[in-house]
């Protein structure tokens, strides 16, 4: 079994679920069907997409994960020979991929104005780090300036 990601609409991450080892890819997640007495209701209605299951890793280091939809339906098309561009060629019918390390399908979901302010945090915070290193250096050269001036007034 592996962790599979369930995503909303946009592609933002909402839960994790398990697969099997040999599912891979994205599926579509319906919205359940209410239980009726009239089977004719459930045959007319339409199941209603509420997000999806993505069985493909997300990489570490995105602090808030985003599928991109737009990069899957690209990576999904199959490609002709004249589309392969590492010499390889369509035989028997098989049709050819990009490996799926090649494409980049989990993307920072943050908006600019959430990536300003991480940005002003890590500052802060080697700000901050700055600051308790120069104050620890004060306290040192205080502890010798008092010693210095302890010994003075006991020469005295």
């Amino acid at each position: 079994m592996k962790e599979a990601v369930i995503v909303d609409l946009n592609g933002f991450m909402k839960d994790v679920t398990l697969v099997t080892d040999d599912v891979t890819g994205v599926f579509p997640l319906f919205k359940p069907h209410q239980i009726t007495e009239s089977t004719e209701e459930l045959q007319q209605s339409s199941p209603e997409i509420i997000g999806y299951i993505i069985a493909i890793a997300v990489p570490a280091g995105l602090y808030k994960p985003k599928f991109d939809f737009n990069a899957w339906e690209l990576y999904d098309k199959p490609r002709g020979p004249e589309m392969v561009d590492h010499g390889e060629s369509m035989k028997d019918g098989n049709i050819v991929y990009k490996k799926l390390q090649e494409v980049k399908l989990w993307i920072e979901g943050k908006s600019e104005d959430e990536q300003d302010m991480m940005w002003d945090l890590s500052n802060q915070s080697l700000a901050e780090e700055k600051n308790n290193a120069s104050s620890g250096e004060m306290k040192k050269k205080k502890w010798k300036l008092a010693s210095i001036y302890k010994r003075l007034l006991n020469k005295q």
